[in-house]
């Protein structure tokens, strides 16, 4: 699996953590992190040497992209939960499964603020990770709403220039459904 995804999916556990106990604290995050990436803070022993410390591969390059995706959705949830609003008619966010909205959260994070991230790709990795942490239909209504979002922010002109073209060359977006 790619340190992307993986953080991906830490980001949408560490969200939904934090949505199912309405704390988005710095230490509530921190020991989400503590409790389960205990490698990144030094703290893993192998039982059979018994002080050395495990090294897991990627691990601090998929925890700092987590984090970055953690932190920005939160920052920004006012905007991201505004566009996802928008761009889900007939489902209000409260109504969404817990899954879905953070999994759409992330996604519309990174859509609007990681422009260095093609929008396919976002738009795949969140439905592969809709396919395995959500229902059955989620990964249908994750596509649904995400092309929704970005159809808008191109109306809007949020999309920057190589996104854009990335969509025209792979069909993928605004316009091409």
């Amino acid at each position: 699996m790619k340190s992307r995804r993986k953080a991906r999916e830490s980001a949408l556990q560490v969200l939904y953590q934090c949505d199912t106990t309405a704390d988005y604290s710095k230490a509530s995050i921190e020991l989400f992190f503590e409790l389960f990436h205990p490698a990144a803070f030094g703290c893993v022993v192998d039982d059979e040497e018994d002080s050395a410390v495990v090294e897991v591969p990627d691990t601090f390059e998929y925890l700092e992209f987590c984090r970055q995706v953690t932190a920005g959705v939160i920052l920004h949830s006012e905007e991201i939960d505004k566009q996802i609003a928008q761009a889900s008619t007939h489902w209000s966010l409260q109504r969404m499964a817990r899954v879905d909205r953070n999994i759409l959260r992330i996604a519309t994070y990174e859509i609007i603020f990681c422009p260095e991230i093609p929008l396919r790709v976002t738009i795949n990795e969140a439905i592969e990770v809709a396919k395995h942490y959500g229902a059955d239909d989620s990964p249908m209504f994750i596509n649904g709403v995400l092309d929704r979002v970005a159809k808008l922010l191109d109306q809007e002109g949020r999309l920057g220039v190589k996104t854009r073209q990335n969509m025209k060359k792979t069909g993928t977006g605004p316009g091409s459904g």
